[in-house]
Protein backbone atom coordinates (compact mmCIF):
# COMPACT_ATOMS: atom_id res chain seq x y z
CA UNK A 1 0.00 0.00 0.00
CA UNK A 2 3.02 2.41 0.73
CA UNK A 3 3.57 2.53 -3.04
CA UNK A 4 0.34 3.50 -3.98
CA UNK A 5 -1.09 6.96 -4.60
CA UNK A 6 -2.65 8.59 -1.83
CA UNK A 7 -5.83 10.35 -2.56
CA UNK A 8 -8.23 12.86 -1.47
CA UNK A 9 -11.92 14.01 -2.70
CA UNK A 10 -13.58 17.01 -2.48
CA UNK A 11 -16.95 16.33 -1.92
CA UNK A 12 -19.16 13.44 -0.70
CA UNK A 13 -21.83 13.27 -2.82
CA UNK A 14 -23.01 10.56 -5.15
CA UNK A 15 -20.28 10.96 -7.89
CA UNK A 16 -17.72 10.91 -5.00
CA UNK A 17 -19.09 7.80 -3.74
CA UNK A 18 -18.23 6.25 -7.18
CA UNK A 19 -14.92 7.31 -7.48
CA UNK A 20 -14.27 6.30 -3.55
CA UNK A 21 -15.57 2.45 -4.52
CA UNK A 22 -13.42 2.73 -7.55
CA UNK A 23 -10.47 3.64 -5.87
CA UNK A 24 -11.11 0.26 -3.63
CA UNK A 25 -10.74 -1.74 -6.76
CA UNK A 26 -7.85 0.33 -8.09
CA UNK A 27 -4.62 -1.03 -8.82
CA UNK A 28 -2.25 2.46 -8.11
CA UNK A 29 -4.81 4.15 -5.67
CA UNK A 30 -5.92 4.51 -2.21
CA UNK A 31 -8.52 6.92 -0.27
CA UNK A 32 -6.21 9.09 2.34
CA UNK A 33 -8.74 11.77 3.17
CA UNK A 34 -12.04 13.17 2.04
CA UNK A 35 -13.17 17.17 2.55
CA UNK A 36 -16.63 18.60 2.62
CA UNK A 37 -17.72 21.84 4.13
CA UNK A 38 -19.24 19.82 6.54
CA UNK A 39 -17.22 17.37 9.19
CA UNK A 40 -20.98 15.37 9.62
CA UNK A 41 -20.54 14.26 6.07
CA UNK A 42 -16.76 13.84 5.73
CA UNK A 43 -16.87 11.54 9.07
CA UNK A 44 -19.55 9.79 7.16
CA UNK A 45 -17.81 9.41 3.94
CA UNK A 46 -14.80 7.70 6.19
CA UNK A 47 -16.84 5.52 8.34
CA UNK A 48 -18.09 3.61 4.58
CA UNK A 49 -15.25 4.24 2.31
CA UNK A 50 -12.17 4.90 4.21
CA UNK A 51 -9.78 7.98 4.96
CA UNK A 52 -9.16 10.87 7.16
CA UNK A 53 -12.15 13.47 7.44
CA UNK A 54 -11.24 16.96 6.98
CA UNK A 55 -14.02 19.79 7.56
CA UNK A 56 -13.17 22.14 5.02
CA UNK A 57 -11.26 21.77 1.55
CA UNK A 58 -8.26 24.35 2.64
CA UNK A 59 -7.49 21.51 5.30
CA UNK A 60 -7.38 18.11 2.68
CA UNK A 61 -5.64 20.50 0.02
CA UNK A 62 -2.93 21.55 2.88
CA UNK A 63 -2.50 17.91 3.86
CA UNK A 64 1.48 17.31 3.03
CA UNK A 65 0.17 13.15 2.95
CA UNK A 66 -2.05 13.98 -0.10
CA UNK A 67 -0.85 13.39 -3.62
CA UNK A 68 -3.98 13.56 -5.87
CA UNK A 69 -7.39 14.86 -5.54
CA UNK A 70 -10.25 13.73 -7.45
CA UNK A 71 -12.36 17.38 -7.33
CA UNK A 72 -16.66 15.67 -7.17
CA UNK A 73 -18.05 19.35 -6.64
CA UNK A 74 -20.64 21.29 -8.25
CA UNK A 75 -19.93 22.46 -11.68
CA UNK A 76 -19.06 26.44 -10.41
CA UNK A 77 -16.36 25.15 -7.89
CA UNK A 78 -14.28 23.33 -10.32
CA UNK A 79 -12.71 26.48 -11.69
CA UNK A 80 -11.74 27.87 -7.98
CA UNK A 81 -10.59 24.18 -6.45
CA UNK A 82 -8.55 23.30 -9.42
CA UNK A 83 -6.37 26.47 -9.05
CA UNK A 84 -6.06 25.89 -5.44
CA UNK A 85 -5.23 22.30 -5.66
CA UNK A 86 -2.48 23.27 -8.26
CA UNK A 87 -0.97 26.12 -6.14
CA UNK A 88 -1.12 23.22 -3.25
CA UNK A 89 1.17 21.12 -5.70
CA UNK A 90 -1.37 18.52 -6.05
CA UNK A 91 -2.02 16.59 -8.76
CA UNK A 92 -5.90 17.19 -10.29
CA UNK A 93 -8.66 14.92 -11.27
CA UNK A 94 -11.33 17.05 -11.87
CA UNK A 95 -15.26 16.15 -12.54
CA UNK A 96 -17.18 17.67 -15.56
CA UNK A 97 -17.28 19.85 -16.98
CA UNK A 98 -14.76 21.41 -16.11
CA UNK A 99 -15.13 25.00 -15.61
CA UNK A 100 -18.54 27.33 -16.66
CA UNK A 101 -16.89 28.91 -19.93
CA UNK A 102 -13.77 28.35 -21.75
CA UNK A 103 -12.16 31.55 -20.50
CA UNK A 104 -12.27 30.04 -16.77
CA UNK A 105 -10.83 26.77 -18.33
CA UNK A 106 -7.62 28.72 -20.24
CA UNK A 107 -7.34 30.47 -16.68
CA UNK A 108 -7.48 27.17 -14.67
CA UNK A 109 -5.18 25.35 -16.79
CA UNK A 110 -2.86 27.92 -16.63
CA UNK A 111 -2.59 27.93 -12.91
CA UNK A 112 -1.83 24.37 -13.44
CA UNK A 113 0.90 24.74 -15.96
CA UNK A 114 2.70 27.33 -13.80
CA UNK A 115 2.73 24.70 -10.58
CA UNK A 116 4.02 22.11 -12.70
CA UNK A 117 1.16 19.60 -12.08
CA UNK A 118 -0.98 17.20 -13.50
CA UNK A 119 -4.14 17.88 -14.38
CA UNK A 120 -7.06 15.73 -16.59
CA UNK A 121 -11.18 16.58 -17.03
CA UNK A 122 -12.63 13.27 -15.76
CA UNK A 123 -14.57 12.03 -18.50
CA UNK A 124 -13.91 8.52 -17.26
CA UNK A 125 -15.71 6.72 -20.26
CA UNK A 126 -12.47 7.71 -22.24
CA UNK A 127 -10.45 5.11 -20.10
CA UNK A 128 -12.49 2.61 -20.81
CA UNK A 129 -10.49 -0.09 -23.02
CA UNK A 130 -13.67 0.39 -25.97
CA UNK A 131 -12.35 3.74 -26.77
CA UNK A 132 -8.82 2.48 -26.81
CA UNK A 133 -10.53 0.37 -29.54
CA UNK A 134 -12.57 2.90 -30.89
CA UNK A 135 -9.57 4.88 -31.66
CA UNK A 136 -7.53 2.14 -33.30
CA UNK A 137 -10.36 1.27 -35.04
CA UNK A 138 -10.56 4.64 -36.52
CA UNK A 139 -6.62 5.39 -36.87
CA UNK A 140 -6.60 2.08 -38.96
CA UNK A 141 -9.13 3.07 -41.68
CA UNK A 142 -11.53 0.48 -40.34
CA UNK A 143 -14.48 2.11 -41.75
CA UNK A 144 -12.77 4.61 -44.24
CA UNK A 145 -12.75 7.88 -44.03
CA UNK A 146 -15.17 8.87 -40.64
CA UNK A 147 -18.14 11.26 -42.08
CA UNK A 148 -20.79 11.94 -39.04
CA UNK A 149 -21.24 10.61 -36.01
CA UNK A 150 -24.40 10.69 -33.35
CA UNK A 151 -24.68 10.34 -29.79
CA UNK A 152 -27.21 10.88 -27.03
CA UNK A 153 -27.21 11.06 -23.55
CA UNK A 154 -30.30 11.79 -21.58
CA UNK A 155 -32.09 10.79 -18.02
CA UNK A 156 -35.89 11.81 -17.08
CA UNK A 157 -35.27 13.80 -13.44
CA UNK A 158 -38.59 15.08 -12.05
CA UNK A 159 -39.77 18.55 -13.02
CA UNK A 160 -39.25 20.13 -9.56
CA UNK A 161 -35.85 18.65 -9.51
CA UNK A 162 -34.37 20.14 -6.17
CA UNK A 163 -30.24 20.03 -7.42
CA UNK A 164 -27.83 22.22 -8.52
CA UNK A 165 -27.93 20.82 -12.10
CA UNK A 166 -31.45 22.57 -12.27
CA UNK A 167 -29.79 25.92 -11.80
CA UNK A 168 -28.21 27.77 -14.73
CA UNK A 169 -26.25 29.94 -12.91
CA UNK A 170 -24.35 27.33 -11.54
CA UNK A 171 -23.84 25.44 -14.69
CA UNK A 172 -26.97 23.56 -14.57
CA UNK A 173 -28.76 22.35 -17.69
CA UNK A 174 -28.68 19.13 -20.31
CA UNK A 175 -25.73 20.47 -22.46
CA UNK A 176 -23.42 20.82 -19.42
CA UNK A 177 -23.98 18.10 -17.36
CA UNK A 178 -24.28 15.25 -19.73
CA UNK A 179 -24.59 16.91 -23.30
CA UNK A 180 -20.77 17.50 -22.54
CA UNK A 181 -20.10 13.74 -22.83
CA UNK A 182 -21.82 13.86 -26.47
CA UNK A 183 -19.67 16.60 -27.33
CA UNK A 184 -16.21 15.38 -26.26
CA UNK A 185 -16.94 11.98 -28.18
CA UNK A 186 -18.00 14.47 -31.20
CA UNK A 187 -14.54 15.94 -31.17
CA UNK A 188 -12.86 12.25 -30.25
CA UNK A 189 -14.34 11.13 -33.75
CA UNK A 190 -13.62 14.20 -35.97
CA UNK A 191 -10.10 14.14 -34.80
CA UNK A 192 -10.03 18.14 -35.03
CA UNK A 193 -11.36 21.03 -34.04
CA UNK A 194 -14.86 22.36 -35.08
CA UNK A 195 -15.60 25.14 -36.84
CA UNK A 196 -19.37 25.69 -36.30
CA UNK A 197 -21.89 24.51 -33.49
CA UNK A 198 -25.66 25.23 -33.12
CA UNK A 199 -27.99 23.87 -30.49
CA UNK A 200 -31.47 23.73 -29.84
CA UNK A 201 -33.22 23.39 -27.03
CA UNK A 202 -36.94 23.07 -25.12
CA UNK A 203 -36.42 25.36 -21.49
CA UNK A 204 -37.20 24.22 -18.38
CA UNK A 205 -39.26 27.41 -16.84
CA UNK A 206 -36.55 27.90 -14.12
CA UNK A 207 -34.77 28.89 -17.26
CA UNK A 208 -32.01 26.03 -18.13
CA UNK A 209 -32.15 23.24 -21.34
CA UNK A 210 -34.23 20.44 -20.26
CA UNK A 211 -33.75 18.88 -23.31
CA UNK A 212 -31.41 19.81 -26.73
CA UNK A 213 -30.28 18.83 -29.99
CA UNK A 214 -26.62 19.85 -31.28
CA UNK A 215 -24.87 19.76 -33.98
CA UNK A 216 -21.27 20.78 -34.83
CA UNK A 217 -19.51 21.06 -38.44
CA UNK A 218 -15.85 20.49 -38.91
CA UNK A 219 -13.59 22.10 -41.38
CA UNK A 220 -12.87 18.44 -42.96
CA UNK A 221 -16.33 17.47 -43.58
CA UNK A 222 -16.95 15.77 -41.05
CA UNK A 223 -20.48 16.65 -38.92
CA UNK A 224 -21.67 15.28 -35.93
CA UNK A 225 -25.18 15.51 -33.98
CA UNK A 226 -26.33 14.59 -30.52
CA UNK A 227 -29.49 14.69 -28.22
CA UNK A 228 -28.88 15.41 -24.66
CA UNK A 229 -31.32 15.68 -21.80
CA UNK A 230 -32.29 16.13 -18.02
CA UNK A 231 -35.98 15.16 -18.21
CA UNK A 232 -35.95 12.83 -20.97
CA UNK A 233 -34.60 9.36 -21.19
CA UNK A 234 -32.46 8.79 -24.56
CA UNK A 235 -31.02 5.91 -26.11
CA UNK A 236 -27.69 6.95 -24.77
CA UNK A 237 -25.60 5.27 -27.68
CA UNK A 238 -23.20 6.44 -29.97
CA UNK A 239 -22.07 5.72 -33.82
CA UNK A 240 -19.34 6.55 -35.81
CA UNK A 241 -20.26 6.33 -39.69
CA UNK A 242 -17.33 5.97 -42.45
CA UNK A 243 -17.56 5.88 -46.25
CA UNK A 244 -17.15 1.84 -45.62
CA UNK A 245 -19.05 0.78 -42.28
CA UNK A 246 -19.75 2.19 -39.33
CA UNK A 247 -18.95 1.18 -35.06
CA UNK A 248 -22.21 1.38 -32.84
CA UNK A 249 -21.24 1.83 -29.26
CA UNK A 250 -24.53 0.36 -26.75
CA UNK A 251 -22.91 1.55 -23.83
CA UNK A 252 -20.37 4.66 -24.47
CA UNK A 253 -20.71 6.38 -21.43
CA UNK A 254 -21.00 3.90 -18.47
CA UNK A 255 -20.53 0.85 -19.54
CA UNK A 256 -20.55 -2.09 -17.83
CA UNK A 257 -20.27 -6.18 -18.53
CA UNK A 258 -22.75 -6.10 -21.44
CA UNK A 259 -21.13 -3.29 -23.24
CA UNK A 260 -20.71 -4.02 -26.80
CA UNK A 261 -18.71 -1.91 -29.85
CA UNK A 262 -20.04 -3.19 -33.16
CA UNK A 263 -17.63 -2.62 -36.43
CA UNK A 264 -20.54 -3.06 -39.63
CA UNK A 265 -19.15 -3.30 -42.65
CA UNK A 266 -19.70 -4.47 -46.20
CA UNK A 267 -22.32 -6.94 -44.64
CA UNK A 268 -20.58 -8.49 -41.73
CA UNK A 269 -20.75 -7.56 -38.16
CA UNK A 270 -17.79 -7.97 -35.44
CA UNK A 271 -18.56 -7.56 -32.16
CA UNK A 272 -15.91 -6.87 -29.16
CA UNK A 273 -16.95 -6.88 -25.49
CA UNK A 274 -13.97 -5.02 -24.05
CA UNK A 275 -15.16 -4.32 -20.40
CA UNK A 276 -12.54 -6.27 -17.97
CA UNK A 277 -13.93 -9.28 -15.84
CA UNK A 278 -14.82 -7.44 -12.38
CA UNK A 279 -13.48 -3.90 -13.79
CA UNK A 280 -14.57 -0.60 -12.38
CA UNK A 281 -14.72 2.13 -14.79
CA UNK A 282 -13.51 4.74 -12.06
CA UNK A 283 -10.68 2.70 -10.81
CA UNK A 284 -9.80 2.62 -14.75
CA UNK A 285 -10.04 6.66 -14.64
CA UNK A 286 -7.94 6.02 -11.53
CA UNK A 287 -5.48 3.82 -12.78
CA UNK A 288 -5.22 6.00 -16.10
CA UNK A 289 -4.48 8.73 -13.81
CA UNK A 290 -1.36 7.12 -12.27
CA UNK A 291 0.54 5.83 -15.14
CA UNK A 292 0.43 9.82 -16.92
CA UNK A 293 1.60 11.81 -13.61
CA UNK A 294 4.93 12.05 -14.95
CA UNK A 295 3.61 13.09 -18.16
CA UNK A 296 1.41 15.92 -16.43
CA UNK A 297 -1.28 14.86 -18.68
CA UNK A 298 -3.41 11.82 -20.16
CA UNK A 299 -3.53 10.76 -23.70
CA UNK A 300 -7.45 8.85 -22.68
CA UNK A 301 -8.24 12.93 -22.03
CA UNK A 302 -5.62 15.78 -23.03
CA UNK A 303 -5.69 19.24 -22.18
CA UNK A 304 -6.19 20.45 -25.82
CA UNK A 305 -9.11 18.20 -25.64
CA UNK A 306 -10.36 19.81 -22.76
CA UNK A 307 -10.09 23.28 -24.02
CA UNK A 308 -12.06 22.48 -27.32
CA UNK A 309 -15.03 20.51 -25.28
CA UNK A 310 -15.38 24.04 -23.31
CA UNK A 311 -14.67 26.29 -27.02
CA UNK A 312 -17.61 23.72 -27.99
CA UNK A 313 -19.86 24.42 -25.10
CA UNK A 314 -19.83 27.48 -25.29
CA UNK A 315 -20.46 28.23 -28.41
CA UNK A 316 -23.36 25.88 -28.70
CA UNK A 317 -24.96 27.87 -25.47
CA UNK A 318 -24.21 31.01 -27.47
CA UNK A 319 -26.04 30.01 -30.44
CA UNK A 320 -29.42 28.94 -28.33
CA UNK A 321 -29.14 32.08 -26.08
CA UNK A 322 -28.13 30.05 -23.18
CA UNK A 323 -25.55 32.21 -20.84
CA UNK A 324 -21.91 31.95 -20.87
CA UNK A 325 -20.46 32.94 -18.12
Amino acid sequence: MADRIAWGILGTGRIARAFARGLRASQTGVLAAVGSRSMEKARAFCDEFGGSPRASYDDLLADAGVQAVYIATPHHTHAGLTIAAARAGKAILCEKPFTLSLREAEEALEEVRRAGVFFMEAFMYRCHPQIAKLRELLADGAIGAPTYAHSEFGFDAPDDWDDFRADPALGGGALMDVGTYCVSFSLLAAGTGFERAEYRVQRHPRGYDAVGAGLLSFPNGFAATFGTAVHQELRNGAVVYGRKGRIELDSPWVPGPGATLRLVRQGSTEEFRLHPEGGDLYAMEADAVAASLPLRECAAMPWRDTLENMRALDALRRSSGLAVP
